[in-house]
């Protein structure tokens, strides 16, 4: 695609004509998105074991294995925006969540434009992503646009998505952190969180 658009393009970009318009370009619009903005980065940050993995396979369409594979260091996958009508690329980065892994997260939330934080919505993981939140995203990252996914919502004993909300509303976060209700095993949900993503897009594009 880069070469076909410098071929039909290259020459009036060269010759500093270009006013900046990008409708120009037609067909070639959200290539130039990418290659001027970048591809949108989504991350997504929990705990070993929450689900952070299968939710990317959820996003991504592919078969989700119910057995519990850890992460290694991080997984980065390319998602294309076409499905959520969106006029950028997305990379989703799907962080290893073991313990000797997280000193890796504060650099890796670099250029994080979307951080999706996943919770297995028991009362002790809520509490331990709410420190998450405040003793790195809020510290380093007050820019990037949190989402809560309260995962295992199949599960008996679970908290609800409202009252995970309350907690992590503790960490004091502008704007306060939206939780939704998810189980990322059942591929019924994938449109709710290809539309949980659409929204957030549009919300910082």
């Amino acid at each position: 695609t880069r070469v076909k658009f410098i071929e039909k393009y290259g020459e009036l970009l060269a010759s500093g004509k270009w006013t900046g318009n990008r409708a120009i370009f037609g067909s070639f619009e959200k290539e130039i998105d990418d290659i001027i903005l970048g591809a949108i980065k989504v991350s997504i940050i929990g705990v070993g074991g929450v689900g952070k993995t299968t939710l990317l396979h959820l996003i991504c369409g592919k078969d989700i294995d119910l057995e519990y594979v850890p992460t290694i260091n991080v997984d980065i996958t390319p998602f294309d925006g076409k499905e959520l009508d969106v006029p950028r690329s997305i990379v989703l980065w799907d962080f290893a969540g073991q313990k000797n892994y997280r000193s890796l997260w504060r650099s890796l939330l670099d250029s994080t434009d979307i951080a999706l934080i996943v919770l297995d919505s028991s009362f002790k993981n809520v509490n331990y992503s709410r420190d998450i939140i405040r003793d790195i995203l809020d510290k380093q990252y007050k820019d990037v646009l949190v989402i809560g996914i309260a995962n295992k919502q199949d599960m008996p004993n679970r908290l609800t998505p409202k009252f995970c909300e309350r907690i992590l509303s503790e960490a004091e976060r502008e704007p306060p952190i939206k939780v939704h209700g998810m189980v990322a095993t059942n591929s019924v949900y994938r449109e709710k969180i290809l539309a949980i993503l659409r929204e957030a897009i549009n919300k910082i594009i």
